[in-house]
């Protein structure tokens, strides 16, 4: 008998604003190189993360690889500041965060004007545009996992495969001090950067053992170390931000990698779990944490560019590495 060689992997997108451009880049860059022995069985994410993973998901449910691929290209046109007035809206907004993390801030609360509705409400149609939930055509496979927190109790939460439409991704993207909290089940929801940065034990917790992927590739957009410690202000709200962006995500690793070292020491031997390996695709740029709001077409494009060259990267140590089973677990 042949055996099967055909991998099956799940790819979590970390969130970041703007930086998730690098992670559209990346997606596109694998729809458009995967070979035929691997499938993606799962997608999930977080805030911009989630946006990208759902605009990928939309189109392989419907077996439609080019139409993934145009969702993310034209979600991201749409993101982009094009006009002369959203061009300007969007440096003042930078120029406004760049200044209040150095100096200090006088903020508003987004319950307290009418811009964050606005902002939110037009997110909501670009997404609407882009991913269509209410249709005959199945939610899975392959299977969507999008991160938020429920506010009041604290809980995280993670909606599946399309559930809450629109609402979920932009509850995922709800950061609070732009945006109201997203009302889901009569609970207000904020950023999934406060619970899963991304989802990954779902891949393993929340499909039949059979589903379970060989690997999980993680695209990740906070960088884990730094050259040196941050003095200002500024550099100080963003190491913040990474460390807390990373510190979910690394727990989420440990679990998979403790499973791991279980089964090869032979403690586990339990059909229901499995070796997975796990594999990173990072930013590696330096940004800082304001250019997470940037949506200018040029910084846009040059972080989908960027996305795109580490995911042939990728490909190349993808096809000089071991491929059988045992490296990796749950």
């Amino acid at each position: 008998m042949v055996e099967d060689m055909e991998t099956t992997v799940a790819i979590a997108c970390q969130g970041g604003g703007s930086h998730t451009a690098f992670t559209a880049g990346v997606l596109r860059a694998i729809l458009q190189e995967l070979p035929d022995e691997y499938e993606i069985g799962a997608l999930s994410g977080t805030s911009g993360g989630a946006m990208c993973a759902a605009l990928a998901w939309d189109g392989l449910r419907r077996g439609d690889t080019q139409g993934a691929i145009d969702r993310l290209e034209a979600f991201w046109n749409d993101i982009a500041a094009e006009t002369p007035w959203d061009r300007f809206v969007n440096n003042a907004a930078l120029l406004g965060s760049r200044l209040t993390a150095e100096f200090g801030s006088f903020g508003v609360s987004p319950y307290r004007h009418s811009g964050s509705v606005s902002a939110q409400r037009e997110l909501r149609e670009t997404v609407e545009r882009h991913v269509q939930f209410d249709d005959d055509v199945p939610s899975s496979p392959p299977h969507l996992f999008v991160g938020a927190v429920d506010v009041e109790s604290g809980s995280f939460q993670v909606f599946a495969n399309g559930e809450q439409n629109s609402a979920a991704l932009l509850a995922s993207a709800a950061i609070p001090n732009f945006f109201r909290a997203v009302e889901i089940n009569g609970a207000g929801h904020w950023d999934g950067l406060f619970s899963q940065n991304p989802p990954i034990r779902h891949f393993v917790s929340e499909v039949d053992p059979e589903e379970k992927p060989d690997e999980i590739w993680i695209v990740r957009i906070n960088p884990v170390a730094t050259s040196e410690t941050p003095h200002s202000l500024a550099d100080i709200a963003d190491r913040r931000n990474e460390l807390a962006g990373n510190l979910s995500l690394e727990q989420e690793k440990h679990m998979i990698e403790a499973i791991n070292d279980l089964i090869d020491e032979g403690v586990i031997d339990d059909e229901r779990y499995k070796p997975i390996e796990l594999r990173e695709i990072d930013l590696d740029m330096e940004l800082d944490l304001e250019s997470k709001l940037d949506r200018s077409p040029d910084f846009l494009e040059d972080l989908m560019e960027r996305g795109e060259a580490k995911a042939s990267a990728f490909w190349t140590a993808t096809e000089t590495a071991s491929r059988a089973n045992g490296h990796g677990g749950s």
